[in-house]
């Protein structure tokens, strides 16, 4: 997987991963190829599957992966990372507690299954709120 784009009922969904994204400037680059200028009003969520790659994001690559998600959507599109257990694992860790803390709704899991689950509810929940409001 490269990026791929998904449908949880209305709301876009980039998944992002791959064994050629090592760093976190690879990450960036696939971010600006997979959601150009255009298209980031669109997209409700975004998946970052690191399992393919050795790569485990130290703290510092964290916050450097934060920021490039707040320039592109400004913290507000839901964020679920996949990560094999481990250090890689707890450097994705690091990046949700560091997205939370920034006001953005974010969550590490050891499967995609998962991930896609609380994809889903985050989806369902703001089109509840948005609804009752």
């Amino acid at each position: 997987m490269t990026r791929e784009y998904h449908s949880l009922g209305d709301a876009r969904v980039v998944a992002l991963g791959g064994d050629h994204l090592a760093s976190v400037r690879d990450w960036v680059t696939e971010m600006d190829f997979a959601v150009p200028k255009e298209e980031r009003g669109h997209v409700a969520a975004l998946l970052m599957d690191f399992r393919a790659q050795a790569f485990a994001p130290s703290a510092e690559d964290a916050g450097l992966l934060l920021e490039s998600l707040r320039s592109r959507f400004g913290g507000a599109v839901p964020l679920a990372t996949v990560a094999k257990e481990g250090s890689q694992f707890g450097g994705t860790r690091v990046l949700c507690t560091l997205a939370e803390l920034s006001g953005c709704r974010a969550a590490a899991f050891l499967t995609k299954a998962e991930a896609w689950l609380w994809l889903r509810a985050q989806l369902d929940g703001a089109v509840r709120h948005a609804s009752s409001g």
